[in-house]
């Protein structure tokens, strides 16, 4: 028989799928399969799943805010990056609570027991870990801008802040979601956790 969760075909007699999925309950489990290290297109559906609402909510207040953007370009894209990185901050608690498609984002304790609930510190540490990449990339790139404003055309430069917000949401923020599992925060650290069939 196939999970309904997972897909796995099971055998006839199964009770309990690999990926926790209970064929007598019709439930799914809590903590599916076993720890493991998130491929690098996990780690961007992760980083996508608290970035794209907030990219939207950033992009929404420049257009409320400024009646000519062309005019206010630098203004513009510092109110849009604070809008960016407030609402990352509220939706980081997503990365918890995201039943995602091949695993889970876990805060395992010193005692060795799971959750996937934080308190408002222990997301602001992992929001700020996420946080602190983000920036140390976005200053490095408006230090290039900076240094090139007067040999770039202003379409170049145009197309060069598009190029790098690519690269925030495809390599930078994955990296970032990476580096925050690895970091061993204060009372907690972060663990993946798929299931069977990845």
């Amino acid at each position: 028989m196939d999970c309904p969760t997972c897909g796995l075909t099971n055998p006839p007699e199964a009770i309990k799928c690999d990926c926790g999925y209970n064929f007598q309950t019709f439930r799914s489990s809590d903590t599916p399969g076993w720890d493991v290290d998130l491929t690098w297109g996990q780690k961007v559906a992760a980083y996508w799943s608290i970035s794209w609402p907030a990219l939207i909510v950033s992009f929404a207040t420049v257009a409320y805010s400024f009646a000519d953007i062309a005019t206010h370009y630098f203004a513009a894209a510092v109110v849009a990056q604070i809008a960016f990185f407030c609402f990352q901050g509220v939706l980081t608690p997503r990365l918890f609570r995201k039943n995602y498609k091949t695993f889970r984002i876990y805060a395992i304790r010193h005692a060795g027991q799971r959750s996937r609930r934080l308190s408002f510190v222990e997301i602001l540490q992992v929001w700020l870990s996420i946080l602190g990449t983000e920036l140390a990339f976005l200053t490095v790139a408006s230090l290039v801008l900076l240094v090139y404003k007067n040999k770039l055309q202003a379409e170049t430069i145009r197309s060069l802040s598009s190029l790098s917000l690519w690269l925030r949401f495809l390599v930078v923020g994955p990296y970032a979601v990476g580096l925050a599992l690895r970091i061993r925060y204060s009372g907690f650290r972060l663990q993946a956790t798929g299931l069977r069939y990845i």
